[in-house]
């Protein structure tokens, strides 16, 4: 099944970009670091994501189409999850924190471009794993997975670009200890660090 990651990975290159280009056209968000942070960010995309045809060698048999009913909103939360326990894993562990996630907390408010500018073991750990593994857990077809991938790819893009009021992922740049997790933020809620 490791086919079902390529069409993943090309789709999430598209819409990404896509995003970020919109975005940063939309409200101005190139600068003079812009060369930097594309840099990183291909850099996770075309070196450390195609790690991932590891694991994709194991994907499980998908379950038919009928179930993106349950299986698209069960993804979302289950990211949320794994988000939030890797992210704040990264915030608590000061070791962590300084060499790792500090480098995705250097643009306060965050920035459309820098999205998915981090350092690669938290590309890895936190960003992929969070919207992979959900995938093989539900066991999601190829139609299913790739809706999730457009989601995901312009949902953290549509998250760092600080341009919707009470933004909470803008908060948790500026505050750094709230909003750890993504979309409904049900971890956050659950364990009361949430913040608007």
């Amino acid at each position: 099944m490791s086919s079902i990651m390529f069409h993943l990975f090309y789709v999430h290159i598209l819409f990404y970009w896509l995003s970020v280009a919109f975005y940063s056209y939309m409200y101005k968000q190139w600068s003079e670091d812009s060369p930097k942070v594309i840099k990183q960010v291909l850099i996770n995309q075309f070196i450390f994501t195609p790690l991932y045809i590891i694991p994709f060698q194991f994907y499980p048999e998908p379950i038919s189409t009928y179930n993106i009913i349950w299986q698209l909103p069960a993804i979302v939360v289950l990211t949320d999850i794994i988000f939030y326990i890797c992210h704040r894993y990264f915030h608590l562990n000061k070791t962590l924190y300084t060499l790792v996630h500090l480098k995705h907390h250097e643009y306060d408010p965050p920035i459309a471009p820098a999205a998915l500018y981090a350092h690669p073991i938290e590309h890895i750990f936190i960003n992929l794993s969070s919207t992979v593994f959900p995938m093989f857990i539900v066991r999601a077809n190829l139609t299913v997975a790739i809706i999730w991938t457009i989601i995901s790819s312009v949902n953290v893009v549509i998250a760092h670009s600080a341009t919707w009021p009470n933004d909470p992922h803008t908060a948790h740049h500026k505050y750094k200890k709230c909003n750890y997790g993504v979309g409904p933020l049900l971890m956050d809620r659950l364990f009361n660090t949430f913040r608007t």
